[in-house]
């Protein structure tokens, strides 16, 4: 919802239905209040309701710049610098508890009851990377953990600030990861693995795993509802797999 504020300024009033998320969300916002982000205005956490910045000046943000990628690529590194700089705050949930207890189980119960033949080599080269999949400790960070493009919006001079993350602690690599997959899913994969491996810093084939790896997760959740994307995901996960590995 969009509000006046003083001085007939518009915010973004934001409301939670679970409260734990109001907070985890807040707290992450806060946390990068030096980087381009939304800003936190006003909270009332009693009602899980806070004003936030509106950036661009209305929903979705201003104009995208040509250099939209490299721009966004910034700010999610700037974003794991503070996350690393600063003390762990307590409340975010943990990466490996969320791969643990959900997207593993997730996973081994839609292989069971789906059986997709057509894309059992996808599914067996995704298998491997979820399973093959380690936290680098030097990496631990606060993670946004929902990049796809529309939680990103710019400003007035095309600059992207991020926007309602789902933050946990855990290895940078599943931010760029998903950040890879999901923030135009099926265009410029390859673009945005390399760019997320240049600035990171974390080798290409270790992004690919995790990238698989999610690739993995969308694919059987995009088959079990019956979304048409996951001809698309498929494809995608055909250009991360290395050569020699099963590829159809």
């Amino acid at each position: 919802m969009i509000a006046e504020s003083g001085g007939d300024r518009r915010v973004l009033l934001k409301g939670w239905p679970d409260p734990e998320r109001c907070v985890r969300e807040v707290a992450a916002l806060r946390l990068w209040s030096d980087i381009p982000a939304a800003r936190v205005l006003e909270v009332d956490e009693e009602q899980s309701i806070a004003a936030l910045s509106l950036v661009g000046g209305r929903p979705g943000g201003g104009r995208r710049g040509s250099d939209d990628i490299r721009q966004v690529a910034g700010v999610i590194q700037a974003a794991h610098d503070r996350g690393r700089a600063l003390e762990e705050q307590p409340g975010f949930p943990e990466l490996s508890a969320y791969l643990d207890e959900e997207v593993r189980p997730r996973v081994a119960h839609r292989m069971d009851s789906l059986t997709p033949v057509a894309t059992g080599p996808l599914l067996r080269a995704g298998w491997r990377a979820l399973e093959s999949l380690t936290q680098a400790g030097h990496r631990r960070t606060v993670l946004h953990g929902d990049l796809y493009r529309e939680n990103t919006a710019c400003d007035g001079r095309g600059r992207p600030h991020l926007l309602d993350p789902l933050p946990m602690y855990g290895d940078a690599a599943y931010d760029w990861a998903f950040w890879t997959v999901y923030y135009h899913l099926g265009q410029g994969t390859e673009e945005r693995l390399a760019l997320a491996s240049r600035i990171s810093g974390i080798g290409r084939t270790e992004l690919r795993s995790w990238s698989l790896a999610l690739c993995l997760h969308g694919l059987l959740y995009y088959r079990e509802v019956a979304d048409s994307r996951h001809p698309t995901m498929e494809r995608v996960m055909r250009s991360l797999i290395p050569a020699g590995e099963d590829a159809p």
